[in-house]
C-alpha cells in the first residue's frame, strides 16, 4: 500500500496515479479502469453539451464507484476572418481530395468554458474532481464548484502561473513540463521557449505554493514516477502512457505511430489545433509548416485537420504524443496503474 499523502487521502486513492483526461481520446471505460485500479480516472468534456457530459459521467458511474476527474478547457470565442479561413480550407483541400473526404468543412467551434448548463450539471452529479486547462473560469464558478465540495485542479507551465492558480483558489496544481504530449497548458502568454522541463519546473513549483502539486510531462513508468515523487510531487499525471491502453479511443494509425515513436520524433506547434501542442511529426504537420499559413484559433483549426485522420493514414493524422512515448507499452489501464505504482514504490524504498 502506498504511504498516504494529502491528495490520496482527500480523493480516496490507493495510488497517486492520475490519468490525463485527454478530450475524446479518454473514455468512460478507460477512466473506470484507472479508478477501479486505485488511481484517478479522467474524462475530457471538450466540445460537449451539458447533457452529453452528464451521459459520459453516468457511463463512468455504471462501471466504477471510484473517484472521477472531469476536465474543461478554457479558451475565448474563436474568431477568424473569412479570408484566413478560406486560405486554410483551400490549402487542406488537396489532402481531402487525395483521401476521398469531399470538401473541407467550414471551420466551427465555440468558446471553451463552464456554461451555466454545465455548472448546473456538475453541481447535480458532483464529480470528485473538476480540472481546467488553459486557466480557470470566473471566480463565481470556482466558488460554486468549491461550495459543492468538489476538488479543483488546474495546470501551470511556470511558477508564476502556479502562484496565480493558488491565489484563485484551486486545491491542487499540475506542473506541466515541456515533455508533455497534447496541448501546452499555458494561459499567461509566456513565451514557450522560456517554459521548463518537468525536472526543473516541478521542485520550483513545489517550493512556491502550499497546495499539492501533481507532476505531468515525461512520466510513463515507475522510474519517471519515482523521480517525480522525489522532487516533491504528491501525484503523477500521465497521458501518452494511457493512450496505448486497450480502453483508450485511439485510432489504429495513431497507435502504430506511438508504438514506433523515438525520443526525438515530436514537435510542438499550433498548426494542427490552433494552440501549441506536442505531436509526432508527419507529412501533415510538415505541410502546414511549409505553407506559411497562420492557423485558425482553437477549436476551429482542429475541426479542419481532425477529419483527415479518418483516412487511416498516419501521415495525415494528428498524432498527439509526449516525449516519453518509447517508455509506454500496449497494456490494459489496470495493469499500467498497478505496475507503475508498484515499481515506483520499490524504487523509492531503495532510497529510504
Amino acid at each position: 500500500m502506498w504511504p498516504a499523502n494529502a491528495l490520496t487521502q482527500r480523493l480516496g486513492l490507493k495510488w497517486p496515479v492520475i490519468q490525463a483526461p485527454m478530450g475524446s481520446m479518454s473514455t468512460p471505460a478507460l477512466a473506470a479502469a484507472v479508478s477501479n485500479a486505485g488511481g484517478l480516472g479522467g474524462l475530457g468534456m471538450w466540445g460537449l453539451t451539458a447533457d452529453e457530459a452528464g451521459r459520459r459521467i453516468a457511463g463512468f458511474r455504471q462501471m466504477s464507484g471510484g473517484s472521477l476527474n472531469v476536465n474543461y478547457p478554457m479558451w475565448p470565442e474563436p474568431r477568424a476572418t473569412a479570408e484566413m479561413a478560406e486560405a486554410m480550407r483551400q490549402h487542406l483541400q488537396v489532402h481531402y481530395d487525395a483521401k476521398g473526404l469531399g470538401s473541407v468543412p467550414a471551420p466551427r467551434g465555440k468558446a471553451g468554458d463552464v456554461t451555466p448548463e454545465h455548472l448546473a450539471m456538475l453541481l447535480d452529479v458532483k464529480p470528485d474532481v473538476v480540472s481546467f486547462h488553459f486557466g480557470i473560469p470566473d471566480s463565481a464558478t470556482i466558488r460554486a464548484i468549491k461550495a459543492a465540495g468538489i476538488f479543483i485542479i488546474s495546470s501551470a507551465t511556470t511558477v508564476a502561473e502556479a502562484r496565480l492558480l493558488e491565489a484563485s483558489g484551486v486545491d491542487a496544481i499540475i506542473a506541466q513540463g515541456t515533455e508533455a504530449g497534447g496541448h501546452r497548458a499555458t494561459f499567461s502568454g509566456v513565451d514557450m521557449t522560456m517554459q521548463a522541463g518537468l525536472f526543473s519546473l516541478l521542485p520550483q513549483v513545489v517550493d512556491a505554493v502550499r497546495v499539492p502539486v501533481i507532476a505531468a510531462g515525461g512520466v510513463a513508468d515507475g522510474r519517471t514516477a519515482a523521480a517525480a515523487f522525489m522532487l516533491g510531487a504528491g501525484a503523477v499525471q500521465m497521458g501518452t502512457a494511457f493512450l496505448r491502453c486497450e480502453e483508450a479511443n485511439v485510432q489504429p494509425a495513431h497507435r502504430r505511430a506511438l508504438a514506433e515513436a523515438t525520443e526525438s520524433c515530436t514537435v510542438v506547434t499550433d498548426l494542427i489545433s490552433g494552440r501549441p501542442a506536442r505531436y509526432i511529426r508527419n507529412k501533415l504537420l510538415d505541410d502546414l509548416v511549409d505553407s506559411g499559413l497562420k492557423p485558425l484559433p482553437i477549436p476551429m483549426q482542429l475541426s479542419l485537420t481532425l477529419p483527415l485522420g479518418q483516412s487511416g493514414d498516419r501521415e495525415m493524422t494528428p498524432l498527439f504524443s509526449g516525449q516519453s512515448a518509447t517508455l509506454a507499452r500496449h497494456t490494459s489501464a489496470a495493469d499500467l496503474v498497478q505496475a507503475l505504482a508498484e515499481d515506483a514504490l520499490r524504487r523509492l524504498r531503495a532510497f529510504a
